[in-house]
């Protein structure tokens, strides 16, 4: 089912957007590859030549927290950087679990030894970006980032693993994002069951 692959890609997404070419992960020259202030933004998520499919995601200022929702899912999944964990909420059963996110880190996969060159400007979303790309021996990648860090189009392919990931905003709001919003609320207990992005039994 669609639900199942967008539910796998889904991490992957989320850390793209997060901006994990970061620092320490690129030869100069390179972008700025973190939000330099909050912003939500709508996704265009194509994952392996599926059909595509929308994701919301906020993201604080610096790229370490994102919520990411999407109405073919129910649940939210809440990404967090500094401990490489993510926690995903069934909001139905008031429910959660967390996962790891560290093997998703693409610095550890297509973008490790990468090559990065520099392109053109690209208009996406209504904002101005500059196009970068990155090649080695595990795949390749490429980005449209605006002058502030915020990834308005991305793909990754991994080519041992044959599978890519592309993605392009088609809304961008720039505003504050309560903090409350990254953290999985008090009234929610974590499931005895192991929860996938789609849900239970995953």
């Amino acid at each position: 089912m669609i639900v199942n692959h967008v539910a796998r890609l889904a991490p992957i997404a989320a850390l793209a957007v997060a901006g994990l070419w970061g620092p320490g992960a690129m030869a100069a020259p390179q972008p700025l590859l973190v939000p330099t202030r909050d912003v939500t933004l709508q996704y265009q998520v194509v994952p392996d030549g599926h059909a595509p499919v929308e994701v919301d995601v906020a993201v604080k200022a610096g790229g370490m927290r994102l919520r990411i929702t999407s109405d073919t899912l129910p649940t939210t999944l809440l990404v967090n950087r500094d401990t490489e964990k993510a926690a995903i909420m069934l909001p139905m059963l008031r429910a959660y679990s967390d996962i790891k996110i560290g093997r998703f880190d693409p610095t550890n996969t297509v973008l490790k030894g990468a090559n990065f060159t520099q392109g053109g400007q690209e208009r996406v979303a209504g904002h101005e970006c500059t196009v970068w790309r990155a090649a080695s021996a595990e795949g390749t990648a490429e980005g449209c980032i605006t002058a502030d860090g915020v990834i308005l189009r991305g793909a990754v392919a991994n080519e041992k693993r044959g599978k890519q990931v592309t993605l392009t905003a088609t809304r961008v709001e720039f505003g504050p994002v309560p903090d409350a919003d990254f953290v999985v609320p008090p009234d929610f207990q974590r499931s005895p069951f192991k929860l996938g992005v789609d849900g239970l039994g995953k």
